[in-house]
C-alpha cells in the first residue's frame, strides 16, 4: 500500500469531533461514525432533536452499539501512528495552539490559553483523552 493510500485509509478511522482515532466508535442512523464519548458530549446539551454533528440529519435513537470492526481497525491504525492527529480543526484559531482540554461546562474543546480566559477560568477542564476514557468507562458500567 503506497503512503497516499495508507494516509487516506487512516483518515477514515478518525473521529471528526476529536480528530483522533476512534475510541469506542458508534455509527448513527445516517451512517456517520464518531467516538461514543465525543457524540454523547455533543448531545449532552439536551437539545432535541439529536442531530448528526457532520450532516445534521436527525438521529431517531440515542443509544448505539459499538462498531466492532471500526474499533479494531482504529486500534490497528493507532499502533502504526501512536501520536495524536492534529489538523486545522484541532487548532485554536485565536491562539494557534492545539485544543487539548475539554471544558465540562461548555462541552467544548479548548487550548490552554482559552481554558485560562475569564470565559472558562471557573469551569472544570479535563485532558481530551481522559474525558473520552472517563465517558467510555462510565458508559461501560451503565451497560452492566
Amino acid at each position: 500500500m503506497d503512503s497516499d493510500t495508507l494516509q487516506a485509509f487512516q483518515n477514515e478511522l478518525i473521529c471528526s469531533i476529536c480528530m483522533n482515532y476512534f475510541i469506542d466508535p458508534v455509527t448513527i442512523d445516517c451512517g456517520h461514525s464518531f467516538c461514543r464519548p465525543c457524540l454523547y458530549f455533543c448531545w449532552e446539551e439536551g437539545r432535541a432533536p439529536m442531530r448528526c454533528p457532520e450532516c445534521r440529519e436527525i438521529s431517531a435513537k440515542p443509544d448505539f452499539n459499538t462498531n466492532v470492526v471500526l474499533k479494531k481497525l482504529a486500534s490497528l491504525a493507532r499502533l502504526t501512528r501512536p501520536q495524536n492527529i492534529n489538523n486545522s480543526h484541532n487548532i485554536c484559531v485565536l491562539h494557534e495552539e492545539t485544543k487539548e482540554l475539554f471544558c465540562e461546562a461548555d462541552k467544548r474543546l479548548l487550548c490552554g490559553p482559552c481554558s485560562e480566559s475569564p470565559e472558562h477560568m471557573a469551569h472544570s477542564h479535563s485532558p481530551i483523552g481522559w474525558a473520552a476514557e472517563e465517558c467510555r468507562v462510565c458508559d461501560a458500567s451503565k451497560a452492566v
